[in-house]
């Protein structure tokens, strides 16, 4: 089964942040936020951004050992290291899989031997910038109603249907 999912934020319709869950109004896309923060995931990128490093912070030490990072070759990089895509698909993958068994369990069903590949794609758009294209792959699940019970629970997922809050601020 293949979902293709396009980034949320090439979307040309105005974005509105309405606090906690989300609607749609007169054609604007409204942008999902959390009733509560429970977790907040850290990571430093050094070095040269897509080939420097990248270290992540967790209970057990405020910085892991930096993860060389590197452009594919097809992009005019080594290679020789992982990339953004890979670690986004990564998260993406895990995440999902997550929702898979617990909308699984909540039906009463069991997918013991269930796994996502997810494919993360990346290209120039008409506009400068990038965009990214997101293909996911589900073995071991045969209940659409699972599969789709999954994507509005999972994180990623509703971040890339409707948009997440994002901020930079200089430090």
């Amino acid at each position: 089964m293949s979902m293709i999912l396009r980034q949320a934020a090439r979307s040309r319709m105005p974005v509105r942040s309405m606090g906690a869950g989300f609607s749609r109004l007169g054609g604007v896309r409204t942008i999902m936020e959390p009733t509560e923060i429970k977790y907040t995931a850290s990571a430093k990128a050094s070095k040269g951004g897509r080939a420097g490093t990248v270290s992540v912070a967790s209970a057990v030490a405020p910085l892991s050992a930096p993860i060389p990072l590197a452009l594919p070759k097809s992009m005019g990089g080594t290679g020789e290291g992982v990339n953004p895509e890979q670690l986004f698909s990564a998260g993406y993958a895990a995440c999902y899989l997550s929702a898979l068994h617990a909308c699984a369990r909540k039906a009463g069903k069991k997918i013991d031997g269930a796994e996502v590949e997810v494919k993360t794609s990346i290209g120039p758009t008409e506009e400068p910038g990038f965009a990214l294209v997101v293909e996911m792959l589900v073995k071991g699940v045969n209940d659409q109603s699972i599969v789709d019970a999954a994507h509005k629970m999972c994180p990623y997922s509703r971040a890339l249907k409707h948009g997440i809050k994002s901020t930079t601020k200089l430090v």
